[in-house]
């Protein structure tokens, strides 16, 4: 297959009436043509507007119970205006901050609620998209178009996807929103960093280019290592997306959300921010970094109960 039949591929427009499924195979323009990055399959879902079907599901995997009540609200978009929510999920099953799933029901309720435009996610299975996160991101936006573009993990001992313990990829995704009469088409990228840490899990990276609109990445970097995190955020940053932008003729802003395991000032997320960027934090590890075509209007910090991260919410408009 050709690299112009393949970015087409990518770059395919669905019809108002598809749902497409599936892996997307993205591939550099030529082997070796990115440092420190190897490009891998990355699993893509787009959803045209479910109206209230979108509740149905949701109340469906609640077992038929309605959402929690939430104090406040419910933010009403404005113009121009475009957040991004960062949620590290920890839904493994391995680690000790694991409650049972029921993270992500709280991070998907916290998605209906605050409505975001774009929400980047780590620590999650990959069954936890389809269940109720991107439904809760269509149930928010009942008239626009949703998408979700996931990455696993990679086991080492395998060196195959890393898996939950529920047998489901375990990894990063990326969920936007479109409004409908933009709406051009989603394509999905995939990464593995060349350089990592002595762990059983390869660290990877998911991007999604909501054609015309943004192009956005989600990320979780070394824990052992503030060094070889450092060289992740720089491979993406610096390498991974600006090819990813000129494969794409990406136009529209471009945001990168993760827990980065980096604090600012230790380690320091802030040394792979490029030029025409911005970087925001929680005052721990997670990071959003965006585009400068992209106003800043706010950052809020939510706590959650059912992970040891609190949820991290980054208020931008465009310009």
């Amino acid at each position: 297959m050709t690299r112009g039949a393949l970015l087409a591929g990518l770059a395919a427009v669905v019809s108002a009436a598809a749902i497409v499924l599936g892996p997307v195979t993205a591939y550099p323009s030529e082997p070796g043509a990115v440092a420190g990055v190897d490009f891998v399959t990355a699993s893509r879902v787009v959803e045209p507007p479910m109206g209230q079907a979108a509740a149905a599901r949701t109340r469906a995997a609640r077992g038929g119970n309605a959402r929690p009540a939430r104090g406040g609200t419910a933010p009403v978009p404005g113009a121009g205006r475009f957040w991004e929510l960062q949620l590290n999920l920890c839904n493994s099953g391995e680690a000790g901050c694991y409650s049972g799933g029921n993270a992500v029901y709280e991070g998907g309720d916290l998605i209906y609620h605050l409505r975001p435009n774009l929400v980047t996610l780590n620590e999650i299975c990959a069954d936890d998209l389809a269940r109720y996160l991107l439904p809760s991101l269509s149930e928010a936006w009942p008239n626009d178009w949703v998408y979700s573009v996931f990455v696993p993990a990679v086991d080492k001992r395998t060196n195959a996807a890393y898996r939950c313990q529920n047998g489901f990829e375990f990894g990063n995704a990326v969920l936007g929103r479109v409004a409908a009469g933009s709406f051009q088409g989603v394509s999905a990228w995939g990464g593995r960093y060349g350089n990592q840490d002595r762990s059983t899990e390869d660290r990877t990276f998911a991007c999604a280019y909501a054609v015309g609109d943004h192009l956005a990445c989600a990320t979780h970097l070394s824990s052992r290592s503030g060094t070889i995190a450092l060289a992740q955020c720089r491979a993406l940053l610096s390498e991974a997306i600006p090819h990813i932008r000129s494969e794409a003729r990406v136009s529209g802003r471009t945001i990168i959300g993760g827990d980065l395991n980096m604090p600012f000032g230790r380690g320091n997320a802030q040394n792979c921010v490029p030029t025409g960027h911005t970087r925001k934090g929680d005052g721990d590890v997670q990071h959003v970094i965006f585009s400068n075509d992209t106003a800043f209007n706010g950052t809020a910090s939510y706590p959650m109960t059912h992970t040891d991260h609190a949820a991290f919410l980054v208020k931008l408009t465009t310009l």
